[in-house]
């Protein structure tokens, strides 16, 4: 058989072995938009044709490179998950696909290509399997700054230096020392990407615990308000008895005008107690009640119409990050206002529930300029970029795992956030729709 023709044999025969290996990588740290194993099956099948296709053509080694980690980025569109990361897990892998094909030290014959084809792909393969195993963030993160600047650079940078060494004279001259360099070149790349993963899960703990803290508050702030509900009706009930027996009293002894004075003096009074959310949903009424009293303390009206069934089968996680995130947010906006300033400081919530969907809408206005990113996303103002400006990137990543919407405007000094979550079922065993208005 003609040499050139087996070649080309062994590299189409090892080729569908780099779509298991991208779909593995891929699949690992973010859940894949295609449900259907068939459709994602003719996408791969796609990939390997265009693959091939570039292979055969006549373009240079750069143009042919570009083209072959273009076709990785179009891979990447079939997972779910933030820009940034998709981009540096397509650039990475292609940094791994790239070096490990340099990496295979054989002799430059036909069967040392030959083999090098095929032990090319089982190192690919063999490094997948162990970041797999090795990985703990599963994607849930970003590396953003600087530490994202540098993370996509480092793929970047060793595909450049690699071309840039391959033209060497000393290398020429010493082919059989080449593959060390992007040995070293994969070492690096496989180091930074777990210490990167080591730092995003570390600041997904820390995420994760600051949500257990936030939840724990607003369920000590349910207890105290469910405590001071039952030490009322005790007092009452306590009271009552005596109450009914002095006015009685009165009425009979002629003092008619007296006692309806002093029925409507109880009324007015118990007409005052303090006002609470009581949807029927405990978080979302703990949420609102713990944020009512940050907004009274700061002398800020919170203003809240709600309109959901009781017993609304929520995600705690994803409902406290969500509107405990975003009332956070409107309070500190509007805590920056000056009450000299003469703006009405206030917030207003709107929540209502249509076609097992949860529609939510929060107003707040706000003091000074709103400054944005690059990619649209708003920016801290805070000289302390780090420790905040992460409440709204948190809602994000937590909408997009939930699968809702989220949707910004701001205008004439007023900002305004509105969120959709889908598929929020309802326990059948509660009663009606339960009101609410300010």
């Amino acid at each position: 058989m003609n040499s050139v023709l087996l070649d080309e044999i062994i590299y189409l025969a090892v080729l569908p072995l780099l779509s298991v290996i991208l779909h593995l990588f891929f699949s690992r740290f973010f859940p894949c938009r295609v449900e259907s194993r068939l459709r994602l099956t003719a996408f791969y099948i796609l990939y390997i044709g265009v693959h091939a296709l570039l292979h055969h053509s006549s373009l240079s080694a750069l143009p042919l490179m570009a083209g072959n980690i273009g076709l990785i980025l179009g891979l990447s569109l079939l997972y779910k998950g933030s820009l940034a990361s998709r981009l540096y897990a397509a650039v990475f892998i292609s940094a791994v696909i790239i070096l490990s094909d340099a990496a295979v030290p054989l002799p430059h014959t036909d069967f040392g290509y030959r083999l090098g084809l095929l032990l090319s792909k089982l190192l690919m393969l063999l490094l997948v399997l162990l970041l797999r195993r090795l990985v703990k963030d599963e994607g849930r993160g970003q590396p953003t700054g600087w530490l994202g600047s540098v993370v996509l650079l480092c793929p970047c940078l060793s595909i450049a230096v690699l071309l840039q060494l391959s033209g060497s004279p000393f290398f020429q001259l010493y082919p059989q020392l080449f593959p060390v360099v992007p040995a070293l070149l994969l070492a690096i790349n496989l180091l930074v990407f777990l210490l990167i993963d080591r730092v995003l899960s570390a600041q997904s703990e820390r995420s994760q615990r600051l949500l257990l803290e936030q939840q724990n508050s607003y369920y000590v702030n349910q207890y105290h308000r469910n405590r001071e509900f039952q030490e009322e009706a005790l007092r009452f009930r306590h009271d009552f008895n005596h109450i009914l027996l002095g006015l009685r009293s009165r009425i009979l002894s002629g003092e008619e005008a007296a006692s309806t004075a002093e029925l409507d003096a109880l009324l007015g009074s118990t007409g005052q107690a303090q006002t609470y959310c009581n949807t029927g949903n405990p978080v979302i009424d703990s949420i609102l009640d713990y944020k009512r009293q940050e907004a009274s303390a700061a002398e800020i009206d919170l203003r809240m119409e709600l309109s959901l069934p009781p017993r609304m089968m929520l995600d705690t996680a994803v409902i406290s990050v969500i509107l405990g995130n975003a009332l956070d947010n409107a309070l500190e906006a509007v805590s920056l206002i000056p009450k000299e300033q003469g703006t009405e400081r206030y917030i207003a919530v709107h929540m209502h529930y249509l076609n097992a969907s949860l529609f939510i809408r929060i107003q707040n206005p706000y003091s000074g300029s709103v400054l944005q990113g690059p990619g649209g996303e708003l920016l801290t103002t805070k000289s302390d970029k780090r420790s905040h400006g992460i409440g709204l990137r948190n809602i994000r990543q937590t909408m997009e795992r939930a699968g809702g919407l989220l949707q910004l405007a701001y205008s004439g000094q007023l900002f305004q956030l509105e969120l959709v979550l889908f598929h929020i079922e309802r326990d059948e065993r509660g009663g009606g729709r339960v009101s609410e208005g300010e």
